[in-house]
């Protein structure tokens, strides 16, 4: 093996032994963190929630009539950030992580207090390769999700569920605590791009208010 080569595959040996990672994920792109922020854009049967604490009389009435006919459109952008700590600090070069691709699901909690009442409302995937620097910032994912939310109607009445669509998506939707935001479970599952291949989380991950790797 010539010197050049000798020094390479030791430098290999070192990286993978000297750092929390597996071989397959030699620069820890598997520690990239993730975390709810805000919603944008929240939609319920054509109405437009940023700006709103209630919704009038008239309002109201659109709702429930959609839910008459057995459809409750929503669409809303949910942002989520992304923190990737390939920032140079632990002596290795700053390295730009590559979500290549990321299968979601969403819950909702359906009863507002204590605890956790999850409820499916919807199920997609991030396929546009989304790069993620190495720079300590927080970099921002915008999901655009849209679904019926009459599966969620069958756990909640009409009148609780837009009490919970305005908490996540209306004027105070931004506010990260267990009464907005928190009222939110995306689990993900991320395929990245490394310079060793792409690395797949093998397990997926629940995101909320906290940051999780």
């Amino acid at each position: 093996m010539s010197p050049r080569n000798l020094s390479a595959a030791a430098l290999a040996v070192i990286m993978a032994a000297s750092c929390s990672c597996s071989i397959t994920d030699p620069l820890g792109f598997s520690n990239l963190s993730f975390r709810l922020e805000n919603t944008d854009d929240f939609t319920i049967c054509g109405i437009e929630l940023d700006n709103l604490s209630e919704l009038d009389a008239a309002q109201v009435i659109q709702v429930v009539s959609y839910w008459a006919e057995g459809e409750v459109p929503v669409d809303m952008i949910l942002n989520v950030g992304i923190h990737n700590p390939n920032d140079g600090s632990s002596g290795f070069l700053l390295a730009a992580a590559t979500i290549l691709s990321m299968p979601w699901d969403l819950y909702m909690d359906s009863e507002s207090g204590a605890g956790f009442d999850t409820t499916w409302v919807a199920s997609g995937e991030w396929l546009d390769p989304f790069e993620v620097p190495g720079d300590s910032t927080t970099t921002i994912l915008p999901l655009d999700i849209g679904f019926d939310a009459i599966q969620v109607l069958s756990a909640m009445d009409a009148l609780d569920f837009i009490d919970l669509a305005l908490a996540v998506g209306g004027i105070d939707g931004d506010l990260r605590d267990d009464d907005h935001l928190g009222r939110l479970l995306l689990e993900i599952q991320p395929s990245i791009d490394t310079p060793f291949g792409t690395f797949t989380y093998p397990d997926p991950l629940g995101v909320r208010l906290d940051w999780v790797e």
